[in-house]
């Protein structure tokens, strides 16, 4: 009987023999001094236990046959007199049950992010941009997810292209450490799952059982009871009782850091119990441990309760024995936190950053292998006085007093991406793409909008060649197995035509029909034969009589024609308006020269019965 602890458990008796499944005991605040909402969600797949709305437990519910499903309340519902020892506290000993209910289970949500990979990523600048995705979905097909992409923290704003797609980019204005959080709604439940991006910055990540997936090793083995498994106890103790030690035992898993980051700082933050410790505790000192301990099933209330299962002061997987009693542990004080005052609950504890830290980790990221780490009392369990401290565990109710390691580091780098290209490009002429990318697996140029050529889209340094005439946006796309990341260019397409007023007036304003030197032709015509219309000079077309046909020869440019441009020959016999025709007019292409610049055509044309045919080139824009 205790008002600061109540356990769950799930019992299949039929057919025998009787197994349970899940057992734990969970810490609570006084529950004589209020009401509180106790919840078990029962499905196919899964058993969860909450706690005011808070997931305590969860038990795979594959593993046993699923019938009737009974719940067993214990309630003291009166004062019974005097008080209650409960872990060397004394409380009232009163607790009452309100009501039971059962609910028909609503759809939820569920989400997690896809991209990029978990442990976060590094953008090297603000120019870059991120894609994100996620993965949403919903427990009833007949009510699919809404999704929301947000900004949780960082040193400035975050542009999403779309925060209600499940694949989109973002975008960051400044330099720093920022946590991007995708939420997923079905109805009334909500579910998240956050990343942290790093731009220009080193990364921040923080390990902690429960959040975003993550899972490590938190226990704690005790020198009174060499056989006892504490793996599922809510909380750990460190000190001494009984005139014997009490040590914690941690193993966090790096996978999420790339194999090539460089750790510059190191912390670990521990919180003790709602309820008291018992006094004054020394220094407590983080060691490097030598060995990864297996956490176990036993809840440390008997030898016999996860026997074998994992750590104990003997044995550090159940089987495998300690070089030493109490651990195989380094010589070198990694961190350490000032002795303190063991009865104040709620109390953070701070393992701060240190070269030794730093380099503790480095050496088991650079291995492949866990960071394994002990804390122990020295002073406390050298002295004649029993006096520990009960730290939360990884399988406290409350995931945010859970261990917390936060890990400062160079590395889990997204692609670097460079690249320039001229901001005006002439239509149908190939326009080099001048990029570079480092740090990929993968990179591709793509067009936004519009139709656009290139000699060779997966090359950074590439051609690009425009359709038409306008603005474009092109994108450098590189990834590797961290994320993806773009850069977008903005680019303007003139015509032929624009390209040659750029060239001559300096600007692409339309003045085709004004002609500038004054020689009698207007600049379209220039523009259109291939001439410059700052110079004095004329199209000079040629025509002869050869038998009955008559035979005009001129010249034209290809980037005209390519432009639209169009040349018609026409002939008339009277000169008179209405007159003309191009009835009869054939053209052959005589040569292509300069460079593929211009043509040279001849228009041929029968003679006519009048003694007289006049012929002219007509051109149109």
């Amino acid at each position: 009987i205790s008002p600061l602890k109540y356990g769950v458990n799930a019992h299949k008796w039929n057919p025998a023999p009787h197994v349970s499944y899940g057992a734990k005991s969970v810490t609570t605040p006084p529950l004589n001094a209020d009401f509180h909402v106790f919840g078990c969600e029962f499905t196919a797949t899964t058993v969860r236990y909450f706690f005011d709305g808070t997931l305590v437990q969860t038990v795979d519910a594959t593993q046993f046959p699923h019938g009737d499903v009974n719940v067993w309340l214990t309630s003291i519902a009166s004062y019974l007199g005097g008080t209650t020892a409960v872990d060397d506290t004394q409380l009232p000993a009163m607790v009452q049950f309100d009501y039971t209910r059962f609910f028909l289970p609503g759809p939820t949500s569920a989400v997690s992010i896809v991209s990029p990979a978990s442990g976060g990523i590094t953008v090297s600048d603000a120019n870059t941009t991120l894609r994100v995705t996620a993965q949403a979905t919903s427990s009833d097909v007949n009510f699919p997810p809404t999704v929301l992409w947000a900004k949780v923290s960082g040193p400035g704003s975050v542009a999403f292209a779309n925060t209600a797609s499940a694949d989109t980019t973002a975008q960051f204005s400044a330099s720093g450490n920022y946590v991007l959080q995708c939420e997923a709604t079905v109805g009334t439940s909500v579910s998240a799952a956050q990343i942290p991006v790093a731009v220009n910055a080193p990364l921040i990540v923080t390990l902690r059982q429960g959040e975003f997936d993550y899972s490590h090793v938190a226990t704690f083995i005790r020198g009174d009871s060499t056989g006892w498994n504490s793996g599922t106890r809510d909380q750990f103790l460190v000190g001494r009782v009984s005139s014997q030690p009490l040590r914690a035992l941690f193993s966090f898993d790096l996978a999420q850091l790339d194999s090539t980051a460089t750790i510059q700082s190191a912390s670990l933050d521990l919180w003790t119990v709602s309820y008291a410790g018992v006094g004054t505790v020394g220094a407590v000192q983080l060691r490097s441990l030598n060995a990864t301990p297996v956490e176990g099933t036993g809840d440390g209330s008997s030898a016999a309760n996860g026997a074998g299962t994992g750590a104990t002061w003997l044995s550090r997987t159940g089987s495998v024995a300690w070089t030493s009693a109490g651990g195989d542990f380094g010589a070198t004080v990694l961190s350490s936190v000032a002795g303190y005052d063991a009865t104040v609950p709620l109390a953070q504890k701070n393992f701060a950053s240190s070269a030794g830290f730093v380099a503790a980790v480095q050496s088991a990221l650079n291995a492949g292998a866990p960071l394994n780490l002990l804390a122990l009392a020295p002073t406390t369990e050298a002295g004649a006085v029993n006096a520990y401290s009960r730290l939360q565990s990884d399988d406290s109710s409350t995931v945010a007093q859970r261990p917390r390691l936060t890990l400062t580091f160079l590395g889990n780098l997204a692609p670097t991406l460079a690249a320039s290209i001229a901001p005006v490009v002439t239509v149908g002429l190939p326009a080099s793409l001048g990029g570079s990318v480092s740090g990929a697996t993968s990179s591709e140029w793509a067009a936004l909008n519009g139709a656009v050529t290139f000699a060779d889209a997966t090359a950074p340094g590439t051609t690009a060649t425009f359709s038409q005439p306008g603005s474009y946006l092109l994108q450098l796309r590189a990834s590797n197995a961290r994320g993806e990341v773009s850069r977008t260019f903005s680019v303007t397409v003139l015509s032929r035509l624009e390209t040659w007023r750029t060239t001559h007036f300096g600007n692409t304003a339309d003045n085709d029909l004004a002609d500038s030197n004054g020689d009698g032709e207007v600049n379209l015509l220039e523009f259109a034969t291939a001439q410059n219309p700052t110079a004095a000079t004329r199209s000079t077309p040629a025509l002869v009589k050869n038998g009955a046909m008559l035979e005009f020869t001129y010249t034209r440019s290809v980037a005209a024609l390519s432009d639209g441009v169009t040349f018609t020959v026409e002939w008339s016999d009277t000169l008179t308006a209405g007159s003309w025709s191009n009835a009869g007019v054939t053209e052959q292409i005589l040569n292509d020269n300069d460079n593929g610049t211009v043509q040279t055509v001849r228009a041929s044309v029968a003679d006519g019965t009048s003694g007289r045919r006049f012929l002219r080139l007509k051109v149109s824009n």
